[in-house]
């Protein structure tokens, strides 16, 4: 893979890292409490683990746009610029 590709590939896998662990990080949280009155801090933990999960998704969408615009320009390949 070129490094351009690469680089999109790697950020990207770092956003759904992110994203699986937030949820993951969620269920968790809800299992250990099933049942049970969520105490506050459970529940804005829950809330900044929601909103992180939502970033990661939004940041992923972002980047394939920006990579559509980057490939339209440069071939992934080759990294030389379209003519």
């Amino acid at each position: 893979m070129s490094k351009i590709r690469d680089l999109f590939h790697d950020v990207g896998n770092f956003h759904n890292k992110i994203s699986v662990g937030a949820g993951i990080a969620k269920m968790e949280l809800t299992r250990n409490f099933k049942g049970k009155l969520l105490p506050p801090e459970t529940k804005k933990a829950l809330s900044r683990l929601n909103e992180l999960e939502k970033n990661a998704i939004a940041a992923s969408a972002m980047l394939n746009q920006l990579k559509d615009a980057v490939y339209g320009i440069l071939d992934p390949e080759t990294e030389e610029k379209r003519e």
